[in-house]
């Protein structure tokens, strides 16, 4: 069953990584590859919604660089294990359209940006339903870049994806209860267990 995974796992780089290859994506996809011009427009609706949402401030303030900080860690401190090479090491950059960076060559599972990508999406997409949408496509062009470019192997970005939307989940819970439990503690309101 692994190697059957395995198998599938490696077809499915090369169709996304060279018999989707074409020219437009060779260069929009290079430009995911770097975390600056992803993590400025997440700062700015971060800082944003800090100004403007008065009831959820607090919640704001916390969710985000607690969701980032702890699946960002998690994810690299996976990756010091060295579960997989990445797929530019393993099959060469001859055969592979390795658009990336040359980091991390052992260090392919989980893809942090995978991770993160689906943690925000899961963050925004709970304080703004409406526009779920795009924060997942937004995620999914993400992810899908991380195969385009060379770096990841599905099932890599697939088990960021997992990692980073389910510690969001789980946080944003926390954190809720948390604040619940803060807010009938500060009205004098008696909390059971």
């Amino acid at each position: 069953m692994i190697s059957f995974l395995l198998n599938l796992d490696h077809r499915v780089f090369f169709f996304i990584n060279g018999s989707l290859s074409n020219p437009v994506f060779d260069v929009i996809m290079p430009l995911f590859n770097r975390s600056l011009p992803l993590v400025i427009p997440f700062l700015a609706i971060w800082l944003f919604l800090l100004i403007k949402q008065k009831k959820r401030r607090w919640f704001i303030a916390f969710i985000f660089p607690l969701t980032v900080l702890s699946v960002d860690q998690t994810g690299y401190h996976i990756k010091k294990l060295e579960l997989r090479e990445r797929p530019f090491v393993h099959y060469g950059t001859e055969s592979v359209n390795h658009l990336g960076g040359k980091g991390g060559k052992k260090q392919s599972f989980p893809s942090n940006h995978a991770a993160n990508s689906a943690a925000m999406a899961v963050v925004f997409s709970y304080l703004y339903r409406r526009y779920r949408g795009w924060f997942w496509g937004l995620t999914i062009i993400n992810m899908f870049s991380r195969i385009y470019i060379g770096v990841h192997y599905p099932l890599d970005v697939l088990g960021g994806a997992l990692l980073g939307g389910t510690m969001a989940t789980a946080l944003i819970y926390l954190l809720e209860k948390s604040l619940y439990r803060f807010r009938k503690i500060q009205s004098g309101i008696r909390i059971r267990k």
